[in-house]
């Protein structure tokens, strides 16, 4: 029967490994967003080869499920490092989820990015080079400014969805938080106040994340508050104004 007090009492001992949920979401997304920016860019500039590679590797992400992905790389990754003479028995499980939610999220980064680049003006980009900015001043100074604020909403919501989806990693032996509560419950025969424990817990750090994300993307918000982000952004939009007269 079930017992809301085992809920309770769970509580402590299902947080405690939270930092590992935490570690798993914040190296995924690193990961993502660092690689997703190199996809963006590979696909922007179309890339001989490595276009059609890249094209292919987001096909595969976006469709296929995270926990075929994340049993690709848990039993795939061992046999490539053997192959190559690595010595795996030192390598914690909890690398192989960090590598498999990393390249999910920078298939999804990869696509969210790109959409953000060509969704600024391009009279931005032309607006810059006249302002005497170089090419990678202009991306760092006026484009990435903008294509942040338009992706800021996607970014809030991919980062929610990685935490929510770190809950598999016990599949592969990680004792997070999800995976403490199926051994409690195995221990104890109490499986379900441990899985509404986890999932309370969940939901609170979900709705956390997300009015943050909130108030962020509230103060990023120049395009209503008049501010912008850098000088020389404002020297390139008064370019930009200058030159459509």
């Amino acid at each position: 029967m079930f017992e809301w007090g085992r809920v309770i009492e769970y509580f402590p001992t299902i947080i405690q490994k939270f930092p590992i949920t935490l570690q798993i979401v914040l190296g995924s997304f690193v990961m993502g967003v660092t690689l997703g920016c190199i996809l963006a860019i590979i696909r922007i500039r179309k890339v001989v080869v490595l276009d059609q590679i890249v094209t292919i590797f987001i096909s595969y992400i976006r469709c296929t499920p995270v926990i075929c992905q994340m049993f690709v790389v848990y039993f795939g990754a061992p046999a490539v490092l053997k192959s190559l003479g690595v010595d795996i028995a030192e390598i914690n499980n909890i690398v192989y989820v960090l590598l498999a939610y990393g390249l999910n999220m920078a298939g999804f980064m990869g696509e969210t990015i790109r959409a953000a680049i060509l969704a600024v003006p391009t009279g931005q980009t032309e607006a810059g080079r006249a302002a005497g900015l170089t090419e990678t001043q202009t991306m760092v100074h006026v484009i990435a400014p903008q294509a942040l604020r338009i992706a800021l909403p996607t970014f809030g919501t991919i980062f929610i969805s990685l935490f929510q989806a770190t809950a598999l990693a016990y599949l592969v032996g990680v004792i997070d938080m999800i995976g403490k509560a199926v051994s409690i419950g195995a221990k104890t025969g109490h499986v379900l106040e441990g899985y509404v424990c986890c999932a309370i817990v969940f939901a609170l750090i979900s709705i956390v994340m997300e009015q943050i994300f909130n108030y962020i993307n509230r103060k990023l918000d120049f395009g209503k508050s008049g501010h912008k982000i850098t000088k020389k952004y404002r020297v390139a939009k008064k370019v930009e104004e200058v030159a459509s007269v």
